[in-house]
């Protein structure tokens, strides 16, 4: 306790989680903006698991869908996620007061039944909700009083009943510095002292204890965030060096819902394009159901992204139906986007197998059936035309099928598969890595031979992971480093330039066995 540590010399111990290292080489770090039930706004949040996001965020809510895709990107074997929580600039943060003891106007003293010994800095404090939004209306909180407590010195206990959470308990307060010390502890609220003046010393010490009425937070308010919120955290997300993989479930609740989520993906994808490390997740409106919808969908969203910067964006259909606890027996699965589901799948493939193996013909767990279904032929209308389908078969749950990004195959195909686009992702965070320290060296033969064999080094690792083709090294990747490629001008204004190509190992997606059955009746299967 703070109190004890300040009065008794001694030896304590105190469990502190050490501060979390960023580790910009891995992919397998995914990024959510959207609304969630409570927690900071406008900043993204590092969360490892799903209790430390419960911690921060609180748990579901029925108003979005967020916080039941980090549920299944947590389920589905993500390990570290970011969160930006959002909200419409007009919200505020439930409040109450709290009302300490009287002060006498004319003496500006403790009245009597004032606790008088306890130190209090202020004789009236306001308690505001730990982040704005209407999860707090309704919170209870109950203040105890010692005037002797177990360190022989004033004591506050408060106990903190959220609504639909776990009770919180802060012990052994020091009533002279409260704010800071509910601050450090508390989850849930914070304190604000607001007396005009604060009480002057009285000659009594008041109550040996006091325990005040319960408490109830109320006025706490939100709107869904807009526009203009959402692309803000679009910015804000394309600045987190980890984060591989974004994500905005909740982009169709925004106020005009046919053109504003339209907007803000054709700028996510911008800046997942131009940071060339990471890629956007989008599902296709709950509302699309028949194969021409799918196809017109694609057309706009290509209109809206020219020049293949739809390589960056892997769209999934349909929505996936999760467990509900609280839709109760009436409505005991909810529908949502699969984007978060997906992210967690394609967060521990990387870790299993590596960013260059295609996240697809792999299980979903934490869902239970998909929103709408499609037959095989409409599922290779899906695919060739860059959604990648989620399918239920029969004892087998959820899979996804499909490892392509939504760019057009014709125009630009090396950016066709999600495969080869994560593989970039990866090289270009190796490659940043090992070329930012050699900055300001002298741009010469030196420099161009250290380029050649960090390059190097990064492509033989590729290549023995599989995920170049080529019977040798040589015919996989090839680096180039020289004068040729950096004259004198060029090099007169601080510039150098590596060469670099690849050839990436092509996901197998058609496979075809030829059957012939013998003169002699013997049945025989024959590769592709």
């Amino acid at each position: 306790m703070a109190g004890t540590e300040n009065s008794t010399p001694g030896l304590y111990f105190r469990a502190a989680a050490p501060e979390p290292q960023l580790e910009t080489l891995r992919t397998d770090i995914a990024g959510f903006i959207g609304k969630t039930a409570r927690g900071p706004l406008d900043r993204p949040v590092r969360i490892e698991g799903w209790r430390h996001y419960q911690d921060i965020f609180g748990g579901l809510t029925r108003e979005a869908d967020t916080a039941y895709s980090l549920r299944g990107y947590f389920e589905n074997g993500g390990e570290v996620a970011y969160v930006l929580r959002l909200l419409a600039p007009a919200h505020a943060a439930a409040q109450a007061t709290w009302v300490v003891g009287d002060i006498d106007p004319v003496s500006s003293q403790w009245v009597a039944s004032a606790p008088a010994g306890g130190g209090f800095s202020f004789a009236r404090y306001e308690i505001i909700a730990s982040s704005p939004g209407t999860w707090a209306n309704g919170m209870r909180v109950l203040f105890s009083y010692r005037l002797r407590g177990r360190n022989g010195l004033p004591q506050l206990d408060i106990e903190v009943h959220p609504v639909n959470e776990g009770v919180e308990y802060l012990a052994g307060l020091t009533p002279r510095d409260l704010e800071t010390q509910v601050t450090e502890r508390s989850r849930y609220i914070r304190l604000r002292g607001v007396s005009t003046f604060q009480p002057a010393p009285t000659g009594f010490s008041g109550p040996l204890s006091s325990q005040w009425n319960t408490l109830e937070l109320r006025n706490g308010f939100e709107e869904n965030p807009g526009l203009d919120e959402y692309i803000e955290a679009s910015r804000i997300m394309a600045e987190q060096p980890e984060v591989a993989l974004v994500a905005a479930p909740d982009m169709y609740r925004m106020p005009d819902p046919d053109v504003h989520p339209y907007r803000f993906l054709s700028v996510l994808t911008a800046h997942t394009d131009r940071s060339l490390d990471r890629q956007a997740l989008v599902s296709l409106p709950s509302s699309v159901h028949s194969i021409q919808e799918a196809r017109q969908w694609v057309r706009s969203r290509m209109l809206d992204m020219p020049d293949g910067m739809t390589r960056s964006l892997a769209a999934y259909h349909p929505w996936i139906c999760v467990d509900d606890p609280l839709g109760g027996l009436i409505e005991p699965l909810r529908t949502i986007p699969a984007v978060g589901h997906v992210a967690g799948l394609i967060s521990r493939l990387d870790r299993e197998r590596g960013a260059h193996h295609t996240p697809a013909n792999a299980v979903l767990f934490d869902c239970v059936d998909i929103g709408h279904g499609y037959d095989l032929p409409d599922k290779g209308v899906l695919v060739q035309n860059g959604i990648n389908p989620v399918r239920c078969r029969r004892g087998k749950g959820l899979e996804v099928w499909g490892g392509r990004t939504l760019v057009d195959a014709a125009q630009f195909p090396e950016g066709l598969y999600l495969a080869h686009r994560r593989l970039i992702h990866r090289l270009v965070r190796a490659i940043r890595r090992v070329a930012e320290p050699l900055v300001f060296d002298n741009n010469g033969p030196a420099l161009w031979l250290t380029l050649v064999r960090a390059m190097t080094t990064i492509l033989l690792e590729a290549y023995r992971a599989g995920a170049l083709k080529g019977g040798r090294p040589e015919q996989a990747f090839r680096v180039r480093c020289d004068e040729s490629l950096n004259p004198e001008f060029d090099r007169s204004l601080g510039r150098v330039y590596c060469e670099l190509q690849v050839a990436p190992a092509v996901p197998m997606e058609f496979i075809t066995l030829r059957i012939a059955i013998s003169r002699q009746g013997t049945l025989e299967v024959i590769g592709p």
